[in-house]
């Protein structure tokens, strides 16, 4: 029988595919990326410089 809960190796190690997510903020151009509302739901980058008036 396997051990159902991850090694403290395997925790450690992230994905290499993850995304590093960055809040949407005035004044600074989030085109091109995937930002986080206030609210922590994902959106484009150009939407929330048009949201926040950066555009």
């Amino acid at each position: 029988m396997t051990n159902p809960t991850p090694t403290e190796a395997e925790a450690s190690e992230a994905p290499a595919e993850q995304e590093v997510e960055h809040k949407a903020r005035p004044g600074h151009k989030d085109k091109g990326t995937i930002v986080t509302t206030a609210f922590g739901e994902k959106m484009s980058g150009g939407l929330a410089d048009i949201a926040d008036g950066d555009s």
